[in-house]
């Protein structure tokens, strides 16, 4: 049960922190009253306060107990207003709060039937002229093939009272009836009603329990029903909240599944209303009720309200957080003008759903003929529990919150849920067979974590009537809709074993069929992407590396693959970065590491790459940067290295500069330039530099030992001349002199 919220703003004020010291807070809506003899009030008890203790200081105070809640830990009671105008400081009571009368029902009615019209057709079950709403719910083959009538369902009608005598209703099933206004087991007019008393319940009752093939039959005709008049329409006698909370509680104490209230209450008798932004879920006591009476197991239904088409036009307790709230559409599915808005005050989407309430054809006790075309919510609000009544008899499991999402999922409007329709009206049919949809397992992210991925989905809550099921599945690519499997299944599984390459974009729909041929369609709304089949976890540096050991380990990882048509086969291939030339290559691997059985070349830069392969199938990640092994001996000839990478820039082989380097046999004077195709020099690298005129023998270019790059940034040309010009793209040289010789290489720059 959720706890009370203390009111606010116009209706309360605020509780001091000591609470249980201090006079109780007292609405504004009773100070505003008290030119009458006596005032009818909630008096919400402190919660060391038991009820009973709150009914004697009633009585002591020459009031009447009317009703008790034990939900809202609250009684209501008629108080001389000589005691409220004296002060509240004897009423030893948390909160005293006005109770509000029936808003208005407002309902309109043709008393003249207009009977078998053009949406009537012959079916099984002979709707006659009120089969319109049962087919735009699409509740007719729960009937005519499953025979699901209600049975087994218990449904509690809150409403203004019910001709029970009436032959529409001979073969209803009511359980247990109470009259909350005169306290007896009389819910049909007595002598002392005003002759339209029990006309509007009777009209909203019709349409469930209805019997009459050929003129009328309900939703749930073979329902359990629990009656509660709990509406006084003599305009002399206020109808009140308490009534309705006290039957809610009825309700729970003799097992309802289900309740049916097509009332709303929003003004108080002495023209006071509650607010837009009181209409927020905690503060009407029938709105915090039938959040109880759902917390307590209990799915309930109330209409919206007729007061549309203006936003915020909510009548409680439709703006109960957990109770399901009903809007009105006409037989073409169009919103009706006058159904009410949303949003709560909290910013919540109500109404929650929409069902026929134009011109819907049920009983009257005011039309010569006992029936009338009535348009409201009033009559919205019992066709949606019908049909939690259907869904229920097909998996009683359900709890409240379960029924109330099968219907939503099927709204007609669930792709766009909001404050004028909710989530639309719902597909009976669909909803009842597949209560919770199919929901998607795996895969839950749009990267893949297999090239043959598994993907799995749950529609196992499916009624015992719509098994066994099948399904279909299809796969296919994305943009270009190649179709890579369509096949029926008969478990909630499906494994792609067709390796893809990797970036392929797949999107896949799954199409459930019951055993009676209804079909629930999951469309393809994501894509999802198939990963590398290989990355490379080392030597794969974009500005590259330079390394000591001439058997490096190569080392890659791989996403998981089903076998067959794994597990994966890797061939690894060592190539010199210069011409691509390939130095190395081994095959037949099933290990994601390899050291290569002989040392590698020294102070020559290489690429590495691995395909894996799979089903026939291979795909191959090549390095980034390209990696060298340095050697630190004193060189036995001079060289001079191709500069790397080349051409350059070259980002997949070492970024926007090229390094070079060459091997020093003997010591002495030492000149590198860069040279234009002419021979112009166009920069100089050494002397200068960071470099002496004088050189030692040795090797150059390469990095320190502690720098794990694969060049030294000294003797690196960008593309820039002297002044840092950039040079136009083209062959340059570059020439290194020694004592003993001049050697020449040539670059090729892209440009940058």
């Amino acid at each position: 049960m959720r706890a009370i919220v203390l009111l606010s703003g116009a209706l309360a004020l605020s509780v001091p922190m000591s609470g249980e010291a201090q006079s109780p807070t007292v609405s504004p809506t009773v100070n505003a009253s008290l030119d009458s003899s006596e005032l009818p009030v909630w008096l919400f008890a402190r919660t060391s306060q038991t009820l009973a203790e709150v009914e004697q200081m009633v009585t002591r105070s020459g009031g009447t107990v009317r009703q008790r809640s034990r939900w809202l830990h609250a009684v209501s009671a008629n108080l001389p207003v000589q005691v409220l105008r004296n002060g509240a400081r004897d009423l030893t009571v948390r909160h005293i709060q006005r109770i509000a009368v029936l808003s208005r029902i407002n309902d309109r009615s043709q008393p003249a039937v207009q009977r078998a019209g053009p949406e009537f057709r012959s079916n099984p079950v002979d709707y006659g002229p009120s089969e319109m709403p049962v087919r735009i719910l699409n509740a007719i083959p729960l009937a005519t093939t499953h025979n699901l009538t209600g049975t087994g369902v218990t449904i509690a009608m809150l409403d203004t009272g019910f001709e029970t005598e009436l032959p529409i209703f001979a073969t209803a099933n009511v359980a247990k009836q109470w009259d909350f206004v005169f306290g007896d087991s009389i819910v049909r007019n007595e002598p002392i009603d005003n002759l339209i008393q029990s006309n509007h319940g009777t009209s909203t009752w019709s349409l469930l329990a209805a019997n009459m093939p050929g003129t009328m039959v309900g939703l749930a005709p073979d329902a359990t029903y629990l009656l509660a008049k709990t509406e006084d329409v003599r305009s002399e006698t206020r109808t009140e909240e308490d009534n309705f909370v006290a039957a809610l509680e009825w309700a729970h104490q003799n097992d309802a599944d289900i309740v049916s209230a097509s009332l709303g209450y929003l003004s108080f008798d002495d023209g006071f209303s509650y607010t837009p932004d009181q209409l927020n879920g905690d503060v009407a006591v029938t709105t915090v009720a039938a959040d109880s009476a759902v917390a307590n197991g209990m799915i309930v239904v109330t209409s919206a309200g007729n007061s549309g088409p203006l936003a915020e036009t909510l009548a409680s307790p439709a703006d109960a957080d957990s109770a399901i709230s009903v809007g009105a559409t006409d037989s073409l599915g169009s919103l009706a003008s006058f159904s009410s808005r949303g949003p709560t005050a909290d910013g919540r989407i109500k109404p929650d759903l929409t069902a026929p309430g134009v011109a819907v054809f049920s009983a009257s006790t005011i039309s010569p003929t006992g029936f009338a075309r009535v348009d409201g919510t009033s009559l919205a609000a019992p066709l949606i529990a019908g049909v939690a009544a259907l869904i229920k008899q097909a998996t009683p499991t359900l709890t409240p919150a379960e029924v109330a999402e099968a219907m939503m999922f099927t709204g007609s409007n669930a792709g766009s849920p909001d404050n004028n329709s909710g989530w639309g009206t719902p597909n009976a049919h669909v909803a009842a067979i597949f209560p919770e949809g199919i929901r998607l397992l795996a895969p839950l992210t749009d990267t893949l974590a297999s090239i043959t991925p598994t993907i799995a989905w749950d529609h196992f809550s499916v009624a015992e009537i719509g098994r066994p099921v099948t399904t279909r599945f299809v796969v296919t690519t994305v943009p270009d809709g190649e179709v890579l499997a369509d096949t029926t299944v008969t478990k909630g599984t499906f494994n792609l074993l067709t390796p893809q390459p990797p970036g392929t974009r797949l999107t896949f729909s799954i199409e459930a069929t019951s055993s009676d041929s209804l079909t629930l369609i999951l469309p393809p709304a994501r894509s999802f992407v198939i990963p590398p089949w290989v990355k490379l976890t080392n030597l794969n540096d974009p500005s590259g590396l330079s390394i000591r050991d001439a058997r490096p380990t190569f080392t890659w990882n791989s996403p998981e693959v089903a076998s067959p048509p794994g597990p994966f086969t890797y061939t690894v291939t060592v190539s010199k970065a210069e011409d691509q030339a390939v130095v190395l290559s081994q095959g037949g691997l099933t290990a994601t590491t390899f050291r290569p059985a002989e040392a590698l070349e020294r102070n020559t830069p290489y690429t590495w790459s691995v395909e894996a392969i799979a089903g026939g199938r291979g795909s191959t990640a090549f390095s980034l940067g390209s990696f060298v092994v340095i050697d630190n001996s004193t060189p036995f000839t001079t060289l001079l290295f191709q500069n790397f990478p080349n051409p350059f820039p070259n980002i997949s082989l070492g970024g926007f500069r090229t390094c070079i380097w060459f091997d020093l046999a003997d010591s002495g004077l030492v000149t590198l330039d860069i040279l234009d195709i002419r021979g112009h020099r166009i920069k100089n690298l050494v002397p200068g530099n960071g470099f002496p005129d004088r050189l030692e023998a040795g090797r150059y270019g390469r990095p320190a030992s502690s720098d794990p790059s694969r060049c030294d940034i000294r003797l690196e040309w960008d593309g820039t001349d002297e002044s840092g010009t950039p040079m136009p793209p083209g062959v340059y040289l570059y020439k290194l002199n020694t004592v003993r010789e001049t050697l020449f290489k040539r670059i090729v720059f892209r440009g940058n």
